[in-house]
């Protein structure tokens, strides 16, 4: 049997737990969900029920890529209220990917991206390119969206 319908859980390397709570869950808004157990880790339910896992180590790897994206419904609306809360979005300029932020936000065939990174160098992205198919319940279709 093979696992194309099984569940996918991003997981993310922190070298701080109580950090990563304090982020993850009062910053950004995710429920934790308790994990008996798992002293290293911290599961959070993310809007719809997506699970996110963080887990302590020594030392995070530093990937340049897009670890982790979360659809919403605005973008501009969602960078603003972050900003509040001190998070500083990223500055793009890839001609080559066709990808340029203006005042941290893309726009690529008519959807909105913008970047962020948590306190350990994880990027994280918000978008807006699925937000029709998840409404209907559905991915079919997804875009193959430009993440640095």
């Amino acid at each position: 049997m093979g696992i194309g319908r099984t569940m996918a859980i991003p997981t993310l390397a922190v070298t701080d737990l109580a950090e990563a709570r304090r982020f993850y869950g009062q910053l950004l808004g995710f429920e934790e969900i308790e994990t008996p157990g798992e002293e290293d880790a911290a599961l959070f339910r993310v809007g719809n029920g997506s699970p996110l896992l963080v887990y302590e180590r020594p030392s995070v790897s530093g990937s340049t890529a897009t670890a982790c994206a979360f659809t919403v419904e605005n973008v501009e609306e969602t960078v603003a209220r972050l900003r509040k809360q001190g998070v500083r979005f990223e500055e793009y300029d890839m001609p080559e990917m066709g990808l340029k932020t203006v005042d941290g936000v893309a726009t690529m065939d008519g959807f909105k991206s913008a970047w962020f990174k948590d306190p350990w160098g994880n990027i994280l992205a918000i978008e807006d390119a699925m937000v029709d198919q998840l409404r209907r319940g559905s991915t079919t279709g997804a875009y193959e969206g430009a993440h640095p």
